[in-house]
């Protein structure tokens, strides 16, 4: 059964010899439908390749008599490996907690062995693919094997060690804007900056302009009178054709000093672009310990450093460049009910011990001048556990679902009877919802490359 199974990957292999990764990966830019039946063989042979080598011959013989969490290996006792309140249980911290494992760099050893990390090679950086090809769900593999770091970086992508560190509870808010002149642009006087307040307890968040940076000004209402907070998302307007060097940095709320947060996730949103094929929206993030992709993401990583040693050294960096079309119509409501669409375009990254870190925007190559927003926000159900929204509530007899119910989020989850009033009102008639791909195809057939924030 082995050696069929070793030929069917063999074979597998060699009849994709000739075709390189982008372009068996790469996705139309103007459909949002399924995979490819040469993807879908592609992606299972190199799966099946990498999950049979990697993990039967050296994992599989691991943790036989503890608890798997991914690549940890947790006592039995411990019922379920890492995740929050796991140092509470039988086992103690060492031994049920993930994150513990990984800063202690124990390596499994034997089958019988717990409370560990089972090894495994670092993860390479060749065709910016180092990562998960791309798609922040590598796991450290890559095409240069060697030894990983003593202590390896954190994987986001991993859902115990996102509940450990609290990721989720402790998030970045971006509510309250205390000043807004980014670039001196206005609309407030004063330092050269957009101000946050309180985006975590005692912290402000500053955003500042290293380079020059180009607001919308073809409409009055948009341009800067867009930079701000809608909806707990951070906004920064930005006119076609520009880029502009940003500088995130945390500072103490009293004193203005920089102050270094252990761990913190931040999350970009919505990275599409106008209606001409060869517009581009791109971000330069550089700074990051991990970053976390939808499985369909329509976002490409370019350039990437994020192979383990940076990584973990808190150098990561990477260019993430939209492939689909979008407008106003699809922005973001809630950062933690993205719709399936705004969550294949958004990525979020994991930041260690920094007081600041760098993002560089461009919009490039639009037909006609206008505004592009970009949308910020801290943490996202890309990482954590999605909000229920009004869309999945069934309202009772007489009764449909308001308008918007896909961006109204309950206020529990799931949605109850409690949220009827909030989800429903009074009607004999459903009202039936396109779905918001249906509606974001549907537009770009009829709009122009000439709307204005």
């Amino acid at each position: 059964m082995r050696a069929v199974f070793l030929a069917s990957i063999v074979i597998g292999a060699w009849s994709l010899e000739g075709v390189s990764p982008d372009e068996i990966y790469k996705q139309d830019e103007c459909r949002d439908d399924g995979l490819s039946l040469l993807q879908v063989t592609a992606r299972k042979t190199a799966e099946a390749a990498g999950n049979f080598f990697d993990d039967a011959v050296m994992q599989g013989e691991m943790c036989q008599t503890g608890i798997r969490g991914g690549r940890y290996c947790c006592a039995a006792s411990c019922g379920q490996c890492g995740g929050r309140g796991c140092q509470n249980r039988p086992g103690g911290g060492n031994r049920c907690c993930t994150n513990q494992m990984r800063r202690s760099g124990r390596r499994c050893t034997g089958p019988n062995m717990d409370g560990c990390m089972i090894p495994q090679n670092a993860g390479g950086n060749a065709n910016a693919r180092g990562m998960g090809k791309g798609k922040g769900m590598g796991m450290g593999r890559g095409p240069s094997p060697r030894p990983e770091p003593t202590i390896p970086p954190v994987d986001i992508n991993n859902a115990e060690l996102v509940a450990e560190l609290g990721l989720c509870e402790n998030s970045i808010s971006l509510d309250n804007v205390l000043h807004s002149n980014l670039g001196g642009a206005g609309p407030d006087s004063g330092s050269a900056d957009l101000t946050y307040a309180s985006v975590l307890p005692g912290t402000n968040l500053v955003v500042t302009a290293t380079s020059p940076y180009t607001p919308n000004s073809l409409n009055p209402a948009g341009g800067v009178m867009r930079n701000g907070a809608r909806n707990g998302f951070g906004v920064i307007n930005m006119a076609s054709g520009s880029s502009v060097d940003l500088t995130f940095s945390l500072q103490d709320a009293a004193t203005g000093e920089p102050k270094i947060i252990e761990n913190f996730v931040f999350t970009l949103v919505d990275g599409d672009h106008g209606m001409s094929h060869e517009s581009r929206e791109s971000f330069i993030v550089t700074g990051f310990t991990s970053y976390a992709l939808d499985r369909e993401s329509t976002l490409t990583v370019e350039n990437a450093l994020d192979d383990d040693d940076s990584r973990a050294a808190g150098n990561g960096r990477a260019t993430f460049v939209s492939t689909l079309r979008g407008s106003k119509q699809d922005n973001p409501e809630s950062a933690l009910a993205l719709t399936r669409l705004q969550s294949r375009r958004s990525v979020t990254f994991l930041f260690e011990n920094k007081a600041e870190f760098k993002v560089t925007a461009a919009e490039r190559n639009y037909a006609n001048p206008q505004g592009r927003n970009i949308f910020f926000t801290g943490a996202s159900n890309l990482v954590c556990p999605r909000e229920a929204t009004c869309s999945s509530y069934v309202c009772p007899a007489r009764m449909r679902q308001r308008q918007n119910a896909e961006f109204t989020v309950c206020a529990s989850r799931p949605c109850t009877i409690a949220d009827q009033d909030t989800c429903c009102v009074a009607g004999n008639l459903p009202r039936v919802m396109a779905p918001v791909e249906f509606i974001q195809e549907s537009s770009e057939s009829t709009k122009s490359d000439s709307f204005s924030y």
